[in-house]
């Protein structure tokens, strides 16, 4: 019941920003803000948030966060396998390669597995998923970037302006935000009362604000066209179904918890990230691409995530 009422609440949201894109209140220019909003400002209070008063082993939560590097090293790998064996272009290569490596596991991850497992285990996954911002802003823009051609107007980036751009990027709220959960979880510091509630009731926007966002997004393109595209039928194949089942597997060889199992489990099966949609969007080919295959997977997610939540 906590699957299928999460689940309502996730498509009845996405219906009305669709249906809010089509009269024209929420149009894509509001759509890049707020989606600048829920991360920058918005996300970081429902990390810090979701660390409060959470007592467990330290070992275990640290075997964790090294299982999420090892999972982000292979991602790369699996996602190389797939453009050579499917024949992608050349020019979208490193833009399929994001779409297997970064699931929707904030947006989309959160709201599932809170109300499946409590807030709590919203720590658990951003300590898994620590690599994810880290990956994104080095390994996936520079993909990204490289599909596109330098910066997408045939001037190349000087080097010095590359770094600052992202350490600037990588050092983001969302990350700063993580590391200092894992301080306030290993050093035991107890926060207030004010700070943990007001942390919560800020982060507690960013769910419903997402999924608005999300489905605005879907609005932006016919349906015709999302569905035409027989290439992202298998990246959303690997995305929802294979790479879950994969990480069922493989997480088990290192933990023994059955709430972390499924935690890795169902956030490593949520759709592409929008966050690469946000990247790719100033490359015409790349963004047009990336924009499709999130809409596409996300749809699909609405299916596929309720039977995987089940079978689990």
């Amino acid at each position: 019941m906590a699957i299928i009422v999460t689940m309502c609440k996730l498509f009845a949201t996405l219906a009305l920003g669709y249906f809010l894109n089509r009269k024209g209140i929420l149009d894509d220019h509001t759509g890049k803000k707020l989606s600048s909003l829920i991360v920058t400002a918005i996300l970081p209070f429902l990390i810090i948030s979701s660390a409060a008063g959470i007592e467990g082993d330290r070992k275990e939560v640290l075997t964790l966060f090294l299982t999420g590097l090892l999972f982000y090293s292979v991602f790369p790998v699996i996602g190389w396998l797939m453009v050579r064996l499917f024949r992608i272009p050349a020019n979208l290569r490193g833009t399929y390669i994001c779409f297997v490596m970064f699931s929707n596991n904030s947006f989309m991850g959160y709201p599932v597995i809170s109300a499946l497992f409590g807030n709590h285990a919203i720590f658990y996954s951003n300590i898994f998923h620590m690599a994810f911002h880290l990956m994104f802003f080095t390994v996936g823009m520079f993909l990204i970037r490289k599909d596109a051609g330098s910066n997408g107007d045939g001037r190349e980036i000087p080097l010095a302006v590359k770094g600052k751009a992202v350490v600037r990027q990588v050092a983001n709220n969302g990350v700063i935000a993580a590391v200092l959960s894992l301080v306030v979880y290993f050093c035991r510091i107890p926060l207030p009362q004010v700070v943990t509630e007001t942390c919560s009731f800020i982060g507690n926007i960013c769910m419903p604000l997402s999924m608005l966002v999300i489905g605005s997004s879907i609005a932006g393109y016919p349906l015709k066209e999302i569905f035409s595209r027989k290439r992202v039928y298998v990246v959303s194949f690997l995305r929802l179904a294979l790479l879950p089942l994969l990480a069922y597997a493989a997480i088990q060889l290192f933990t023994e918890n059955e709430m972390l199992v499924k935690i890795v489990t169902i956030t490593i099966g949520m759709p592409i990230a929008s966050l690469v949609a946000m990247g790719a969007a100033p490359y015409q080919e790349q963004g047009k691409e990336a924009a499709i295959a999130v809409v596409f997977s996300t749809l699909c997610s609405l299916v596929t995530i309720p039977v995987m939540c089940a079978l689990l």
